[in-house]
């Protein structure tokens, strides 16, 4: 990426002089970038004459964390801020509002529309779907559900279309995957991605929708802005024809959810007529030991960081061996007790919230969903579950949510059983969390709440017999990990004084020259690479890396690029 003709900004308190220019920003890894957010914003505000009326300034970030940050930040300039993740601006704004200019298109429900949610296969859904499309052929309804949970919106040849993430193996028909949206929206399901494919097709069909959008909002500034969607990019392009000052802001190095549809090149590619183009380099956050480690992982001559204060530290740290006896001699060696860990597996943090000695090496939160011919079953072990673990976790709201999800269609199930129920399991949780799903289900969903039939005999009983919760509970996400132990995406934005980044083994074993080649063959071109870049650079004084196994020629290698190396004795 060519950054020499970038006006290299000394600091993230100075100011942009021309705040009526299209802006891209770009902000390294404790550069400041949300302390130029908000002084940006703060100076649009006092020298603007364009914010009258009710008219506001819209701040888009990538995560409700995000936004919690910038709204502390900004103090009492919130009012005339609205700051809020893409979705939800574009449901609030768009969606919600102006659905019906596409309803002649899509038959969609208007009175019944109530957010925007993850949405399951359901087999009722599949059925109908099938049947509109002519492929009743298809049996396999356990591999179309894994199918369909992967659906995106892609732009291909500037035409928004609807893939799967993989080629189809029930050779479902792609022109007939838009039917299958069809049916989910008449029944008022709507996803998170369907949210940027309606918005689009609304300000397509009516111009006059963009021209309020600009009355609102004559500035719109996006933070994060290296985890943009092809489809966020035509909207905001669409926006920032005339009118509206556009603001982007990001780091391609920190570009780390292509998994949700987001393209790097679209911050790298993203140029508004006649915009500026900013750099901020310093990192105020790390050590010079630490950045020193984060330049060899960006290995990019263009984008090298320093520490403008010269901040120094301790010498960041290889441990070898057990990942819990890692953590423990991690949180000796900094002496924090506050020590955050950091791991690209979601079952790797959830079992250091949990303290599991082990990790399944699994991602499959619906794995009874896809498993079991009693849909309803499925359903209700999968979303107990996820509203439990959110509970144990403090995430109250959260949990109510997915409990209500879970019993969807139990009759006379309100708010006061929802939360009756749930206070019945979390209560009862040491009972049941070592023991099978059979038991679980069984012992503490079945008698309760109008369910009556127990899982006795078939191929669902044995599964269920061998399936243990722990492998579910494990692997459920949090919707917004403030915890210690976190998934790095769900890290984003954060910075803590003392980092674990813990690198399990795989299925079978650990591949050093693969799970260490960030460290060993550093390319920033491979968006693992950038996912453990973004984790070793939220360390401010002490970074750790824990790895199972390390050998002699790699220890030296390591220590070469600047890391001590511990063997951790077994306890």
């Amino acid at each position: 990426m060519d950054l020499s003709r970038t006006v290299v900004l000394e600091s993230s308190n100075e100011l942009i002089n021309n705040i009526e220019t299209h802006f891209k920003l770009y902000a390294g890894p404790g550069s400041g970038k949300t302390r130029f957010i908000v002084n940006h914003i703060k100076n649009v505000i006092t020298n603007s004459n364009r914010l009258k009326d009710g008219r506001k300034i819209a701040c888009i970030t990538y995560t409700n964390i995000g936004v919690d940050t910038i709204n502390k930040r900004l103090s009492n300039a919130v009012n005339e801020v609205e700051v809020s993740t893409i979705h939800s601006f574009l449901y609030k704004h768009v969606v919600k509002p102006y659905l019906w200019v596409i309803n002649d298109e899509y038959s969609i429900p208007l009175p019944e529309v109530d957010g925007h949610d993850e949405i399951m296969p359901r087999f009722s859904l599949m059925k109908e779907w099938l049947e509109r499309t002519g492929q009743q052929y298809v049996r396999d309804f356990d591999k179309l559900k894994k199918e369909l949970v992967t659906l995106r919106w892609v732009v291909e040849d500037e035409e928004i279309l609807l893939r799967f993430k993989y080629p189809s193996k029930l050779m479902i028909s792609n022109d007939s995957l838009i039917e299958y949206k069809k049916v989910c929206w008449e029944k008022a399901l709507i996803s998170h991605d369907d949210i940027l494919y309606l918005s689009y097709k609304i300000l397509l069909g009516n111009s006059r929708i963009l021209e309020i959008l600009r009355a609102k909002f004559p500035y719109i500034f996006v933070d994060e802005f290296q985890d943009t969607s092809p489809i966020q990019s035509k909207i905001l392009k669409m926006i920032a024809n005339k009118e509206t000052v556009i603001g982007v802001i990001g780091d391609y190095g920190q570009a780390i959810f292509s998994f949700q549809g987001s393209d790097v090149q679209e911050f790298i590619n993203f140029d508004l007529e006649a915009a500026n183009l900013y750099k901020l380099e310093n990192n105020h956050r790390s050590t010079e030991e630490i950045i020193k480690i984060l330049n060899h992982v960006r290995n990019d001559v263009e984008f090298k960081q320093i520490s403008p204060s010269g901040k120094t530290g301790k010498v960041p740290c290889i441990l070898v061996g057990n990942f819990l006896d890692a953590y423990y001699e991690a949180v000796r060696l900094s002496k924090d007790k506050k020590l955050y860990t950091l791991s690209y597996r979601n079952d790797v943090s959830n079992a250091m919230k949990l303290k599991y000695e082990f990790f399944f090496d699994s991602e499959d939160i619906n794995e009874p969903i896809f498993r079991d011919s009693n849909d309803d079953r499925g359903w209700i072990i999968t979303y107990t579950i996820i509203a439990i673990e959110h509970c144990i976790q403090g995430k109250i709201k959260d949990a109510l949510k997915y409990m209500k999800k879970a019993y969807r269609k139990i009759n006379n199930f309100g708010d006061k059983e929802i939360l009756t129920n749930l206070k019945r399991l979390v209560n009862e949780y040491d009972n049941y969390r070592e023991g099978t799903i059979k038991y679980f289900y069984n012992n503490y969903i079945a008698g309760h709440n109008g369910i009556k039939h127990k899982i006795t005999s078939g191929k669902i009983n044995e599964y269920y017999s061998h399936l243990k919760y722990e492998k579910i509970a494990i692997s459920v996400k949090l919707n917004d990990d403030d915890s210690l132990h976190r998934t790095i995406h769900k890290c984003k934005g954060g910075e803590f004084k003392s980092v674990l980044v813990i690198i399990p083994s795989g299925k079978f074993d650990f591949d050093e020259e693969k799970n260490l080649q960030f460290l060993l063959n550093p390319n920033l071109n491979k968006e693992e690479n950038r996912v453990y870049y973004v984790a070793l650079s939220r360390a401010m004084e002490n970074l750790f890396i824990n790895v199972p196994k390390l050998s002699e020629q790699n220890k030296y290698k390591l220590e070469k690029v600047g890391f001590d190396v511990i063997y951790i004795k077994n306890n």
